[in-house]
């Protein structure tokens, strides 16, 4: 008899990657699973899994677990997923820069509303629960990130 899994990361982050590659409204934009790797051209990306803080810690999930019942047999678990969209124009103009990024949030949050629970089993429902809007100046122009956190309710691994 297999283990069950420790964590549904793992299927979080693949099924919430698949969907917004599908979606046809970020068809130009980059979806990155965590960081960059390598130097990208591209200038709009969704990164999951990632806060697109270069200087940060890097984190890219937290999760609460408690057991589910006496007898320890099963655990329920919340997962709160670190994304974050970034948008470089290599300008200083603020007000198309900030127009674009919330034009990609909100494709990445049609993609959520349009199926809650990302494919995952029931009950599982998702949602994006934060959001945190920075414009950094940068060597190539500013820059626009917004930052937010996909949130699942507590479901039973």
């Amino acid at each position: 008899m297999a283990s069950p899994s420790p964590s549904r990361v793992p299927e979080l982050t693949d099924s919430f990657l698949a969907r917004l590659a599908a979606a046809e409204g970020l068809a130009r934009v980059k979806v990155i699973d965590g960081p960059i790797v390598s130097d990208s051209a591209s200038g709009e990306w969704v990164f999951v899994g990632y806060d697109a803080d270069p200087e940060g810690d890097g984190d890219a999930a937290t999760t609460s677990q408690t057991w589910a019942g006496i007898g320890a047999r099963a655990k329920n678990e919340e997962i709160l997923l670190t994304c974050a969209v970034l948008v470089r124009k290599g300008s200083t103009a603020v007000k198309p820069l900030r127009d674009r990024v919330f034009e990609i949030f909100a494709e990445v949050e049609a993609v959520v509303r349009a199926d809650p629970s990302l494919g995952l089993p029931p009950p599982t429902v998702c949602a994006i629960t934060d959001t945190t809007f920075r414009t950094p100046q940068t060597s190539r122009g500013l820059e626009g990130r917004l930052l937010f956190t996909l949130a699942t309710n507590p479901t039973r691994i």
